[in-house]
């Protein structure tokens, strides 16, 4: 079963290249945004921290389990203390548990076993290692800094999802709602700036994601409180959102494959320039005239361009360079499995397949699942 997702990964990978490359020939190098961005050429983490310049609360969206994006967070988190930014909020834990992860980030020995745990209250089967790791490289700041001055805080979001509950784990709670709520409760009612990051669709600020039924080829309306729209509404030039390189979703269906963003325009300007790590600014560049008329998130945007999506933009490499994110070990234990196989079973997986798992082979079936996500659409 891995070796058929790998597979299927190989697949994915070579049809996003063969997009790019018959994307190539449309475009001019003497074009705008090529220019554009050889005058306005900044690295991804210089481009991140430059927006604090401007603005107090910067949403970074990715697509999930991709190494170089967490990787990026990482690299960020030293620059943001530097820069007099204290706050990272993170999607992928627990807020009932900030208690757990304020004590986490300020012990003198960072306790891995506990960070995993943390991350294993908020979704036991997210053992990644790059995830887990954001705590770490926020202790390793706190470590260094100097007596007297402001420790680093990683803050989670999210509320608990259970899918055992009674009704269904958000029958009460709204997960977007929630973590805005938890974004104005420890950190804008302190007048700290922060950066927030989490899945694309829920860092959407100007942006408002279609309701789309594929089954009647109807729009049914727009989600408008998602939560950085619920963020931006209420701070709007203070607020700026980044959205990180992956492929988009096709406006023929969630199954459909994949499509490059901008009908692949971006791809193709930055292989012509080396595929070199950038951000660039989006609203008022070139790039924000770019336009995508294959994608699902045009849907209800007659003449949908780049510029309605997102304030900035970071290209980090091509498709057919992407990495998966890194397992964790000993993440699930003798101690935990049977939470996690209880988790399981309340999400609708095949009984016969919780059954098999087992402390010996759960590394390799997380690999498939991170391999499986690869070719899943975002949702």
């Amino acid at each position: 079963m891995k070796s058929n997702w790998r597979v299927f990964t190989i697949l994915i990978v070579l049809f996003f290249t063969a997009c790019q490359e018959k994307a190539i020939k449309k475009i001019n190098p003497s074009q705008d945004p090529i220019r554009y961005l050889k005058d306005h050429w900044m690295s991804p983490e210089a481009y991140v921290i430059s927006k604090f310049d401007d603005h107090d609360y910067v949403f970074i969206g990715e697509y999930h389990r991709l190494k170089h994006d967490v990787d990026l967070i990482l690299a960020l988190i030293p620059k943001l203390h530097e820069k007099g930014i204290y706050n990272l909020g993170i999607e992928f834990g627990d807020y009932q548990d900030q208690h757990l992860v304020d004590s986490l980030l300020n012990l003198p020995r960072f306790d891995r076993q506990l960070a995993q745990k943390i991350m294993f209250n908020c979704s036991p089967d997210w053992g990644y290692e790059e995830y887990i790791d954001i705590y770490k490289a926020a202790w390793e700041v706190n470590q260094s800094t100097a007596e007297g001055k402001e420790k680093f805080r990683v803050i989670n979001l999210a509320a608990h999802y259970d899918p055992c509950k009674e009704g269904g784990a958000w029958k009460d709670i709204d997960p977007d709602a929630y973590m805005a709520s938890t974004i104005f409760k420890e950190i804008i009612s302190k007048n700290q700036p922060a950066l927030i990051y989490a899945g694309n669709h829920h860092s959407f600020t100007r942006y408002h994601q279609p309701i789309y039924s594929f089954n009647k080829d109807s729009l049914l309306g727009f989600n408008t409180t998602r939560m950085g729209n619920i963020i931006y509404d209420s701070l709007e030039e203070k607020v700026f959102n980044i959205y990180l390189h992956s492929a988009w979703t096709s406006n023929k269906g969630w199954s459909a494959p994949p499509v490059l963003p901008v009908n692949g325009q971006i791809d193709s300007i930055m292989n012509t320039l080396g595929n070199k790590p950038i951000g660039f600014d989006v609203l008022n560049s070139p790039f924000g005239e770019l336009k995508s008329t294959d994608s699902y998130y045009s849907l209800g945007y007659p003449g949908f361009t780049l510029a309605s999506y997102c304030d900035g933009y970071i290209f980090q490499k091509s498709f057919k360079k992407y990495k998966m994110i890194t397992m964790e070990e000993n993440f699930i234990t003798n101690d935990n499995i049977q939470d996690l196989k209880k988790y399981l079973s309340c999400r609708g997986v095949d009984q016969q397949l919780i059954d098999s798992i087992s402390t010996s082979n759960i590394q390799t079936m997380m690999e498939e699942k991170a391999e499986d996500h690869f070719g899943e659409l975002m949702n």
